[in-house]
Protein backbone atom coordinates (compact mmCIF):
# COMPACT_ATOMS: atom_id res chain seq x y z
CA UNK A 1 0.00 0.00 0.00
CA UNK A 2 1.67 3.15 -1.32
CA UNK A 3 1.27 5.52 2.16
CA UNK A 4 3.08 8.54 0.14
CA UNK A 5 1.80 12.02 1.00
CA UNK A 6 1.04 14.01 -2.12
CA UNK A 7 2.84 17.02 -2.87
CA UNK A 8 1.12 20.39 -2.19
CA UNK A 9 1.44 23.42 -3.80
CA UNK A 10 1.60 26.65 -1.92
CA UNK A 11 -1.22 28.88 -3.33
CA UNK A 12 -1.24 31.73 -0.73
CA UNK A 13 -3.25 34.81 -1.40
CA UNK A 14 -1.08 38.02 0.20
CA UNK A 15 1.95 35.98 0.63
CA UNK A 16 5.18 36.70 -0.41
CA UNK A 17 5.12 35.03 -3.91
CA UNK A 18 1.69 36.78 -4.69
CA UNK A 19 2.31 39.65 -3.49
CA UNK A 20 5.78 39.85 -5.62
CA UNK A 21 4.22 39.18 -8.84
CA UNK A 22 6.32 35.76 -9.04
CA UNK A 23 3.55 33.30 -8.72
CA UNK A 24 0.31 35.60 -9.00
CA UNK A 25 -3.48 34.42 -7.66
CA UNK A 26 -6.30 35.54 -9.75
CA UNK A 27 -7.65 39.37 -9.65
CA UNK A 28 -10.21 38.88 -12.43
CA UNK A 29 -13.78 38.71 -11.56
CA UNK A 30 -15.49 36.27 -11.63
CA UNK A 31 -19.08 36.27 -13.17
CA UNK A 32 -19.93 33.02 -15.57
CA UNK A 33 -16.64 30.88 -13.76
CA UNK A 34 -14.67 30.19 -10.80
CA UNK A 35 -11.61 29.19 -10.53
CA UNK A 36 -10.12 26.28 -8.51
CA UNK A 37 -8.91 28.26 -5.72
CA UNK A 38 -12.48 29.79 -5.15
CA UNK A 39 -14.32 26.30 -5.60
CA UNK A 40 -12.09 24.90 -2.46
CA UNK A 41 -12.68 27.86 -0.39
CA UNK A 42 -16.45 27.03 -0.83
CA UNK A 43 -16.11 23.42 -0.42
CA UNK A 44 -13.79 24.58 2.84
CA UNK A 45 -16.64 26.95 4.16
CA UNK A 46 -19.11 24.54 3.80
CA UNK A 47 -17.32 22.32 5.69
CA UNK A 48 -16.55 24.74 8.21
CA UNK A 49 -20.03 26.37 8.88
CA UNK A 50 -21.50 22.84 8.99
CA UNK A 51 -19.08 21.70 11.31
CA UNK A 52 -19.77 25.17 13.58
CA UNK A 53 -23.32 24.63 13.55
CA UNK A 54 -23.78 20.74 14.25
CA UNK A 55 -21.40 20.12 17.11
CA UNK A 56 -21.64 17.63 19.58
CA UNK A 57 -24.86 18.91 21.39
CA UNK A 58 -26.55 18.37 17.97
CA UNK A 59 -28.72 14.60 17.98
CA UNK A 60 -27.91 12.19 15.17
CA UNK A 61 -31.54 12.21 13.98
CA UNK A 62 -31.09 16.50 13.21
CA UNK A 63 -27.64 15.81 10.81
CA UNK A 64 -29.35 13.19 9.46
CA UNK A 65 -32.55 15.04 8.43
CA UNK A 66 -30.16 17.88 7.16
CA UNK A 67 -28.41 15.29 4.46
CA UNK A 68 -31.88 13.76 3.91
CA UNK A 69 -33.23 17.71 2.82
CA UNK A 70 -29.95 18.63 0.99
CA UNK A 71 -30.63 15.07 -0.97
CA UNK A 72 -34.09 15.86 -1.81
CA UNK A 73 -34.09 19.61 -2.27
CA UNK A 74 -30.63 19.88 -4.28
CA UNK A 75 -30.23 16.67 -5.64
CA UNK A 76 -34.03 15.57 -6.18
CA UNK A 77 -32.83 11.86 -4.98
CA UNK A 78 -34.96 9.44 -3.35
CA UNK A 79 -34.17 9.72 0.82
CA UNK A 80 -35.71 7.32 3.40
CA UNK A 81 -35.47 8.82 6.83
CA UNK A 82 -34.88 5.08 8.26
CA UNK A 83 -31.19 5.44 6.54
CA UNK A 84 -28.60 6.82 8.07
CA UNK A 85 -26.30 9.48 5.89
CA UNK A 86 -22.96 9.93 7.02
CA UNK A 87 -21.48 13.39 6.68
CA UNK A 88 -18.25 12.25 4.99
CA UNK A 89 -20.03 10.53 2.17
CA UNK A 90 -22.72 13.76 2.01
CA UNK A 91 -19.13 15.72 1.73
CA UNK A 92 -18.06 13.41 -0.97
CA UNK A 93 -20.79 14.65 -3.27
CA UNK A 94 -21.11 18.30 -1.97
CA UNK A 95 -17.04 18.40 -3.23
CA UNK A 96 -17.56 16.82 -6.44
CA UNK A 97 -20.67 19.11 -6.94
CA UNK A 98 -18.35 22.69 -5.84
CA UNK A 99 -15.22 21.29 -7.60
CA UNK A 100 -16.59 19.81 -10.92
CA UNK A 101 -19.91 21.50 -11.64
CA UNK A 102 -20.58 24.39 -13.22
CA UNK A 103 -20.35 27.82 -11.58
CA UNK A 104 -24.00 28.15 -11.25
CA UNK A 105 -24.79 24.85 -9.78
CA UNK A 106 -22.24 25.82 -6.88
CA UNK A 107 -23.81 29.06 -6.40
CA UNK A 108 -26.94 27.27 -6.31
CA UNK A 109 -25.76 24.88 -4.08
CA UNK A 110 -23.83 27.11 -1.88
CA UNK A 111 -27.20 29.11 -1.51
CA UNK A 112 -29.67 26.81 -0.04
CA UNK A 113 -26.89 25.45 2.13
CA UNK A 114 -26.74 29.21 3.77
CA UNK A 115 -30.29 29.79 3.70
CA UNK A 116 -30.09 26.74 6.01
CA UNK A 117 -27.21 27.35 8.04
CA UNK A 118 -29.14 31.06 8.59
CA UNK A 119 -32.06 29.40 9.36
CA UNK A 120 -30.46 27.61 12.50
CA UNK A 121 -28.81 30.56 13.60
CA UNK A 122 -31.71 31.02 15.88
CA UNK A 123 -29.38 33.50 17.87
CA UNK A 124 -26.82 34.98 15.43
CA UNK A 125 -24.03 33.77 16.87
CA UNK A 126 -22.17 32.78 13.25
CA UNK A 127 -21.81 35.04 10.99
CA UNK A 128 -23.10 33.41 7.93
CA UNK A 129 -23.70 36.07 6.16
CA UNK A 130 -20.73 37.54 6.60
CA UNK A 131 -18.59 33.65 5.85
CA UNK A 132 -20.30 33.78 2.38
CA UNK A 133 -19.43 37.74 1.41
CA UNK A 134 -16.03 37.87 2.39
CA UNK A 135 -14.95 34.92 0.61
CA UNK A 136 -16.45 36.11 -2.94
CA UNK A 137 -14.53 39.38 -1.99
CA UNK A 138 -11.52 37.38 -1.18
CA UNK A 139 -11.91 35.61 -4.01
CA UNK A 140 -12.90 38.05 -6.48
CA UNK A 141 -16.17 36.53 -7.21
CA UNK A 142 -18.70 38.76 -8.63
CA UNK A 143 -21.68 37.78 -6.20
CA UNK A 144 -22.42 38.66 -2.91
CA UNK A 145 -25.27 36.68 -0.48
CA UNK A 146 -28.25 39.40 0.07
CA UNK A 147 -31.24 38.29 1.96
CA UNK A 148 -31.15 34.61 1.07
CA UNK A 149 -29.86 35.09 -2.44
CA UNK A 150 -26.56 35.49 -4.11
CA UNK A 151 -27.33 38.50 -6.47
CA UNK A 152 -24.56 39.86 -8.59
CA UNK A 153 -23.91 43.07 -7.28
CA UNK A 154 -19.98 44.16 -5.87
CA UNK A 155 -19.93 47.33 -4.27
CA UNK A 156 -20.60 47.31 -0.48
CA UNK A 157 -22.02 50.53 -0.42
CA UNK A 158 -24.84 49.41 -2.97
CA UNK A 159 -25.15 46.23 -0.79
CA UNK A 160 -25.43 48.18 2.33
CA UNK A 161 -28.24 50.56 0.44
CA UNK A 162 -30.20 47.50 -0.43
CA UNK A 163 -29.72 45.53 2.82
CA UNK A 164 -30.52 48.52 4.50
CA UNK A 165 -33.75 48.94 2.33
CA UNK A 166 -35.16 45.89 2.45
CA UNK A 167 -34.77 45.95 6.42
CA UNK A 168 -37.08 49.09 6.32
CA UNK A 169 -40.07 49.48 8.74
CA UNK A 170 -42.13 50.40 5.99
CA UNK A 171 -43.37 46.57 4.66
CA UNK A 172 -44.87 47.35 1.77
CA UNK A 173 -41.55 49.13 -0.03
CA UNK A 174 -39.51 46.22 1.59
CA UNK A 175 -41.72 43.50 -0.16
CA UNK A 176 -41.32 45.35 -3.52
CA UNK A 177 -37.72 45.37 -3.05
CA UNK A 178 -37.39 41.60 -1.98
CA UNK A 179 -39.53 40.41 -5.25
CA UNK A 180 -36.88 43.21 -7.12
CA UNK A 181 -34.25 41.43 -5.49
CA UNK A 182 -35.41 37.77 -6.43
CA UNK A 183 -36.38 38.90 -10.24
CA UNK A 184 -33.04 40.52 -10.30
CA UNK A 185 -30.66 37.76 -9.24
CA UNK A 186 -32.30 34.78 -10.90
CA UNK A 187 -29.59 33.28 -12.83
CA UNK A 188 -31.37 31.14 -15.41
CA UNK A 189 -34.75 33.59 -15.80
CA UNK A 190 -33.87 37.04 -14.95
CA UNK A 191 -36.55 39.47 -15.31
CA UNK A 192 -35.14 42.67 -15.48
CA UNK A 193 -38.18 44.81 -16.84
CA UNK A 194 -40.62 43.47 -13.44
CA UNK A 195 -37.59 43.91 -11.22
CA UNK A 196 -37.03 47.61 -12.08
CA UNK A 197 -41.06 47.94 -11.84
CA UNK A 198 -40.85 46.77 -8.26
CA UNK A 199 -37.76 49.11 -7.64
CA UNK A 200 -40.23 51.55 -8.63
CA UNK A 201 -42.98 50.30 -6.64
CA UNK A 202 -41.17 50.06 -3.98
CA UNK A 203 -40.50 54.25 -3.67
CA UNK A 204 -44.12 54.68 -4.35
CA UNK A 205 -45.11 52.60 -1.39
CA UNK A 206 -42.98 54.44 1.17
CA UNK A 207 -44.17 57.29 -0.12
CA UNK A 208 -48.10 56.20 -0.03
CA UNK A 209 -47.19 54.50 3.44
CA UNK A 210 -45.73 57.76 5.04
CA UNK A 211 -48.31 60.43 3.83
CA UNK A 212 -51.05 57.90 4.85
CA UNK A 213 -52.84 58.07 1.07
CA UNK A 214 -51.83 55.85 -2.37
CA UNK A 215 -50.07 58.66 -4.84
CA UNK A 216 -48.10 58.66 -7.88
CA UNK A 217 -44.65 58.87 -7.52
CA UNK A 218 -44.50 62.32 -9.24
CA UNK A 219 -47.62 64.16 -6.59
CA UNK A 220 -46.73 62.15 -3.79
CA UNK A 221 -42.84 63.98 -4.03
CA UNK A 222 -44.43 67.29 -4.07
CA UNK A 223 -47.40 66.48 -1.36
CA UNK A 224 -43.91 65.26 1.06
CA UNK A 225 -42.62 68.33 0.33
CA UNK A 226 -45.60 70.03 1.80
CA UNK A 227 -45.25 67.91 4.67
CA UNK A 228 -41.92 69.08 5.34
CA UNK A 229 -39.39 66.97 3.61
CA UNK A 230 -37.37 69.19 2.11
CA UNK A 231 -35.94 67.83 -1.13
CA UNK A 232 -32.96 69.73 -2.47
CA UNK A 233 -34.57 71.00 -6.07
CA UNK A 234 -32.05 69.77 -8.05
CA UNK A 235 -32.40 66.05 -6.22
CA UNK A 236 -36.32 66.19 -6.78
CA UNK A 237 -35.91 66.67 -10.42
CA UNK A 238 -33.34 64.37 -11.04
CA UNK A 239 -35.88 62.04 -9.79
CA UNK A 240 -38.76 63.57 -11.22
CA UNK A 241 -36.91 62.81 -14.04
CA UNK A 242 -35.92 59.11 -13.54
CA UNK A 243 -39.00 58.00 -12.36
CA UNK A 244 -40.97 60.37 -14.26
CA UNK A 245 -42.14 58.07 -16.90
CA UNK A 246 -44.53 55.92 -14.90
CA UNK A 247 -47.06 56.80 -12.78
CA UNK A 248 -48.21 53.30 -12.60
CA UNK A 249 -45.61 50.61 -12.01
CA UNK A 250 -47.50 47.96 -13.06
CA UNK A 251 -48.80 49.59 -16.32
CA UNK A 252 -47.46 48.68 -20.02
CA UNK A 253 -43.95 49.19 -20.93
CA UNK A 254 -42.78 49.76 -24.68
CA UNK A 255 -39.29 48.29 -26.15
CA UNK A 256 -36.70 50.90 -25.61
CA UNK A 257 -37.62 52.35 -22.29
CA UNK A 258 -35.79 51.86 -19.33
CA UNK A 259 -38.13 49.52 -18.00
CA UNK A 260 -39.29 47.95 -21.09
CA UNK A 261 -38.95 44.18 -22.76
CA UNK A 262 -35.14 45.32 -23.63
CA UNK A 263 -34.50 46.39 -20.08
CA UNK A 264 -31.05 45.11 -19.35
CA UNK A 265 -28.94 43.64 -16.52
CA UNK A 266 -27.22 47.61 -15.69
CA UNK A 267 -30.85 49.11 -15.97
CA UNK A 268 -32.07 46.81 -13.42
CA UNK A 269 -29.12 47.03 -11.11
CA UNK A 270 -29.20 50.88 -11.15
CA UNK A 271 -32.49 51.12 -10.39
CA UNK A 272 -32.71 48.63 -7.51
CA UNK A 273 -29.93 50.31 -6.28
CA UNK A 274 -31.50 54.29 -6.85
CA UNK A 275 -35.06 53.07 -5.23
CA UNK A 276 -33.22 51.50 -2.48
CA UNK A 277 -31.10 54.59 -1.53
CA UNK A 278 -34.40 56.84 -1.92
CA UNK A 279 -36.31 54.87 0.01
CA UNK A 280 -33.23 55.25 3.21
CA UNK A 281 -33.54 58.83 2.62
CA UNK A 282 -37.47 58.97 3.04
CA UNK A 283 -37.03 56.80 6.00
CA UNK A 284 -34.19 58.83 7.32
CA UNK A 285 -36.18 62.45 6.87
CA UNK A 286 -39.03 60.43 8.35
CA UNK A 287 -37.06 59.37 11.40
CA UNK A 288 -35.45 62.67 12.34
CA UNK A 289 -38.86 64.20 12.69
CA UNK A 290 -38.69 66.35 9.55
CA UNK A 291 -42.17 65.44 8.77
CA UNK A 292 -45.05 67.55 9.81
Amino acid sequence: MNNKIPKLQVSLRGGFSDRNGIKTENTQMQYDTLDERTRITISNCINDLYYKFFDRNHHDYVQNDFWADILNKVYLQPISHSEHYVAYDMFKIISETVICDNYDSVLTLFEYLLNKFEKMNHFGHIPVKNYANELFEREYVGYRYIDGKIVPITDEQEIGAIEEAISSPFQKSADHLKKALNLFSSRDNPDYSNSIKESISAVEATCSEILGECKSLGSALDKLEKKGINIHPSLKAAFDKLFGYTSNASGIRHSGQLDGKDATFDEAKFMLISCSAFVNYLKGTVSSGELN
